[in-house]
């Protein structure tokens, strides 16, 4: 049986939580969806609309509970997500949520650190690439709630600025993105402007930051014209 930290996040001691409209089971194996990650399936679903694409294919990275794919396809039904994870913890919570929720032909689950698995299979596959990865600092960690830290640290911490991983989603992305594909990520409400000038460094156009209800950029998208 999961030991619990204490104090204990609410949603872990009633084994769920709600994420646009679903019931998302969640535990201390998984990060607890925000709705601050609901900006992000927004985001993604708008601009997926606005290009038209026939059953686009989607990689959500660092999927965790599995919550950001498993919101794509509740508000596109034509899209197809594989939710990757280094965690076999996160997976085994992603593939209950992917089976409770009906989605197993349309989420496929794959253990991954970051673009691993994909390096050599599935070069420019994707039309868009979505991650909502590990971004608090070294610095922020020790302030956070306690009911965050209840949360697992491999999901939160990001390195000693908080850029690790999405320094290796915007480095590595674009070579996984199909010509005039996007990649959308969700931000630390600093990271913005550090952001966005990585995707500037590595080619990406028509960068677009995204504000939450707090009024931070939290969701940064960059495209790839070819």
């Amino acid at each position: 049986m999961t030991e619990f930290l204490d104090p204990v996040p609410p949603q872990y001691r009633e084994g769920k939580t709600n994420f646009m409209g679903m019931e998302i089971a969640v535990d201390p194996r998984v990060l607890i969806p925000r709705p601050e990650t609901e900006l992000l399936v927004e985001v993604v679903f708008k601009l997926c609309r606005e290009k038209a694409w026939d059953t686009p294919l989607i990689l959500d990275i660092c999927t965790g509970s599995g919550a950001v794919s498993l919101g794509l396809t509740k508000v596109m039904a034509d899209c197809e997500m594989i939710g990757s994870d280094i965690s076999e913890d996160a997976l085994d919570v992603a593939k209950t949520n992917v089976e409770n929720l009906g989605q197993r032909d349309r989420v496929r689950l794959v253990r991954s650190d970051m673009f691993e698995v994909f390096r050599d299979e599935e070069k420019k596959l994707f039309d868009a690439i979505v991650s909502n990865p590990p971004y608090v600092s070294e610095d922020d960690y020790p302030d956070l709630d306690e009911w965050v830290k209840a949360e697992p640290m491999i999901a939160l911490h990001g390195g000693v600025e908080g850029m690790e991983y999405l320094n290796i989603l915007v480095s590595e992305g674009k070579e996984h993105l199909k010509d005039g594909g996007f990649i959308a990520l969700e931000v630390g409400y600093d990271q913005s402007e550090k952001v966005k000038t990585l995707f500037e460094k590595f080619g990406f156009e028509d960068i677009k930051g995204f504000r939450d209800f707090n009024g931070y950029d939290r969701v940064i998208v960059g495209w790839k014209h070819g």
